[in-house]
């Protein structure tokens, strides 16, 4: 055993840190996140998260300000993939019974979500902008929907 194999790593020259500036690394690494946490979940019993409307308005409401030029599309693919979990947080949420207006609108959020998955094909920006509104206009509409439930739920009680 030679004096710099002693401490593990020794013999390595040091090098920075280099992150991965990708979008599809980024997407693989949070796929694989998301993995993670659902099997830690159903191992340890929990139902699901609970739902934060300020930090899903906060999202939406970035992902429909008018914009003169098309934002970059690192953020554009972080929009979707924030959207994509909240959008899937208030489908596992009980918005009432079976009606017209929740079953087309949960129609389209699957449709959206399968659009948005991330082993789909990369969109071209434009329309990964578009899918971004999109995927916005629906969870606007999902969290009001889930306002006026639990609003209804709280005055029921």
């Amino acid at each position: 055993m030679t004096l710099s194999r002693r401490t593990p790593g020794a013999h390595w020259r040091p090098r920075p840190l280099v992150f991965a500036t990708d979008t599809e690394a980024h997407r693989r690494l949070l796929t694989a996140l998301r993995r993670h946490v659902r099997r830690e979940q159903r191992a340890e019993g929990h139902t699901g998260c609970p739902v934060d409307i300020v930090t899903i308005s906060r999202t939406v409401l970035a992902a429909l300000a008018l914009r003169v030029a098309l934002p970059e599309r690192a953020w554009v693919d972080t929009t979707i993939l924030k959207l994509r979990g909240n959008l899937e947080l208030l489908l596992r949420e009980d918005l009432g019974g079976p009606g017209p207006l929740v079953g087309a609108l949960r129609e389209d959020a699957l449709r959206l979500l399968d659009l948005s998955c991330p082993a789909a094909p990369p969109l071209p920006p434009l329309h990964a902008y578009e899918l971004m509104r999109a995927l916005a206009g629906t969870t606007r509409s999902f969290a009001v929907l889930y306002q006026l439930r639990r609003s209804a739920r709280e005055r029921g009680q």
